[in-house]
């Protein structure tokens, strides 16, 4: 076909083409064709860049939204306000490329996923003192039996207990049997089972029944901590440092457990492949050091693996964390560790949080859309 027939595609063609483009990379192709196509569509107000999400809460509560820091390498950092349904300012996750969000800390009345791209709602039922919400799946690619929400609630101080809803359901419902404990610091879904990881470093994997109909049940739970030390033994002989955290995260169809150490241990953060023995036990198997040009994000129970090929902005073979655990006294935003170099970048609370202490920021979760999200101004 001629290219003069190429450079008159219509306008509105090439937005719904533009629109529907899987990663940032083919969007800077579509740009590069000629004049006419670079006119016609639009650089993204959220380009296909990790964001961490930032609210206005201290560490293991639920807060209102503050501004979405988009994090860039080499420190290049810009802020957005994107505004979500009226009147819900509440944040409990980032799961799957959507916002849970509520419209009150303790006793809310509305509970939505909001998808920030097409704008996209699906109404939860309320839920008392929720403080995280996690998908197995994204809704919108899905049908209605393939996916299922799980929600964490502030039993008390210490306990939290799980609760479960699948589209049509009239209200959440727990398992069989409930497994309590601090609140979660890692979720991930792989097949249809939930592996999760509690502040305690508990152990706990569900069969979540997708597609039955039936209840979901508790497979396997575990007090982890003497495990994971015997990490730290092996590589550093008798000594002892401990494990600031421990996250699963699927990464090209495979879990892996990702073990965070406090500065002492030789690297900041070691991967493993979690081997299940026939008796559902959880033991540590290979240590992947190569992840294949993927790296991993996480950060407060939200965990994804992202492709360097698919988001050209971010490094690959890379673990960065949100600093989610923390408090007053400490400077650090985000780690970034290097698996293959042993190098570890921190980066530091943006300069707005010590000049206005009434306007602090911290950070929740890492948060990436599926594809970017364009403002009205930029698509007219």
């Amino acid at each position: 076909m001629a290219g003069s027939v190429w450079s008159s595609l219509p306008t509105d063609l090439l937005h719904e083409v533009s629109g529907r483009l899987a990663s940032e990379r083919d969007l800077l192709h579509v740009r590069q064709v000629c004049s006419h196509w670079r006119s016609s569509t639009s650089l993204p107000v959220a380009p296909f860049r990790p964001w961490v999400v930032a609210t206005r809460a201290k560490p293991i509560r639920v807060g209102p939204l503050g501004e979405y820091s988009l994090w860039l390498p080499r420190g290049v950092r810009r802020v957005h306000q994107v505004a979500g349904p009226p009147g819900l300012p509440y944040c409990c996750g980032t799961p799957r490329g959507w916002l849970a969000l509520a419209d009150d800390e303790q006793s809310p009345k509305r509970l939505v996923l909001w998808e920030p791209r097409s704008g996209a709602e699906i109404p939860l039922p309320p839920l008392s003192l929720v403080i995280q919400v996690f998908l197995s799946a994204d809704p919108l690619a899905s049908p209605l039996s393939g996916w299922m929400a799980v929600a964490t609630q502030v039993r008390n101080e210490l306990y939290h207990n799980i609760f479960f809803w699948r589209p049509g359901d009239a209200a959440w419902v727990a398992a069989a049997e409930v497994y309590t404990g601090e609140r979660l610091h890692s979720v991930a879904f792989l097949g249809a089972k939930m592996y999760c990881i509690d502040y305690l470093k508990k152990f706990a994997i569900y069969d979540l029944n997708l597609g039955t109909g039936l209840p979901p049940v508790l497979l396997y739970r575990t007090y982890a901590a003497p495990l994971l030390n015997m990490l730290c033994n092996r590589r550093c002989g008798r000594k002892l440092h401990g494990t600031r955290a421990a996250h699963f995260v699927t990464c090209d169809g495979e879990l892996l457990l990702v073990v965070l150490f406090n500065h002492l241990h030789p690297s900041f953060a070691e991967v493993y492949k979690p081997d299940l023995t026939p008796g559902q036990r959880l033991e540590l198997g290979e240590r992947v050091t190569n992840l294949g040009g993927y790296s991993l994000f996480l950060g407060r129970g939200d965990a994804f693996a992202l492709s360097a090929e698919e988001f050209p902005a971010i490094r690959r073979n890379c673990v960065y964390y949100a600093v989610h655990y923390l408090n007053a006294n400490k400077k650090d935003w985000v780690f970034v560790f290097d698996l293959e170099s042993d190098v570890l970048d921190e980066f530091p609370f943006p300069p707005e949080h010590k000049e206005d202490p009434a306007n602090d920021w911290w950070p929740a979760s890492w948060f990436c859309p599926k594809r970017p999200v364009f403002s009205k101004q930029q698509q007219s």
